[in-house]
């Protein structure tokens, strides 16, 4: 098992890069550090695109990335300011028109934002100088130096998040307080509850939670709908295969 990081063992040296307000005193839950620390591990990093995005995307969870949650994160991509918090490969980001966009990227995991970083510059996606990276525990409030955004994304996330879906979703009492007005934002995630996992589903469920990357038994679409209108005015949801794609915009605050 790969050792547990905390916000301390890397110190962030980039000048894009935002430090949290007292990074010393920072913590975070072991059960969000041991999902986060899996990204510490080249290996995945370099197949993750292929094998998780792609075979278990399609044959576990049904639900085909270029099909389906690629043109979801697409169409709720806006220009100006974006967040993508836990970033993955960046996949996602590397695969849509950032004309206009100012790109900031949140993680737990600072080989992930590396990656990231390194994949949207070499891409030509991004410049280095105007991408910003946050070293973060997203259940805890952003930095006070964080602007507005325009849009968030939430990819493959809220599984990874610990505890029950009212634990995962007090980070919108928050998050809901970084965007604009008109900004938007959204995600995906695998459903546990009141969905049909195939066998190759069962067995990467059974797995990921055993090792503590997913918490997700429990997650509902009903549920997720809930929290999301607890938050936000305007709300849309969809379930395809066994993953929740949703987008929430006018936050209510």
């Amino acid at each position: 098992m790969a050792a547990t990081p905390t916000l301390t063992q890397r110190p962030v040296i980039s000048a894009n890069t935002i430090r949290p307000d007292a990074p010393e005193k920072m913590s975070t839950s072991e059960a969000s550090a041991r999902g986060a620390a899996i990204y510490s591990q080249s290996w995945l990093l370099a197949i993750y695109d292929w094998w998780v995005l792609g075979i278990v995307s399609t044959y576990a969870w049904a639900c085909s990335v270029p099909k389906y949650t690629l043109p979801w994160f697409r169409r709720n991509v806006r220009k100006g300011q974006h967040l993508d918090i836990g970033v993955g490969t960046g996949y996602y980001l590397a695969q849509t028109d950032l004309s206009g966009v100012q790109v900031t990227l949140a993680d737990l995991n600072q080989d992930a934002l590396d990656a990231t970083k390194d994949r949207l510059v070499g891409d030509g996606k991004v410049k280095a100088e105007d991408t910003r990276c946050i070293l973060h525990d997203i259940t805890r409030p952003l930095p006070s130096s964080c602007p507005k955004f325009d849009s968030m994304s939430l990819y493959y996330l809220l599984h990874c998040l610990p505890g029950p879906v009212p634990a995962k979703t007090a980070i919108f009492s928050h998050l809901k307080h970084q965007l604009t007005p008109d900004g938007v934002i959204s995600g995906a995630s695998i459903l546990g509850r009141d969905v049909q996992h195939n066998l190759f589903g069962r067995f990467i469920m059974a797995f990921g939670n055993w090792k503590g990357m997913f918490d997700n038994r429990a997650d509902n679409a009903a549920d997720f709908d809930d929290a999301l209108r607890e938050h936000f005015h305007e709300v849309e949801t969809q379930v395809r295969g066994v993953i929740f794609l949703w987008s929430a915009s006018k936050p209510k605050v």
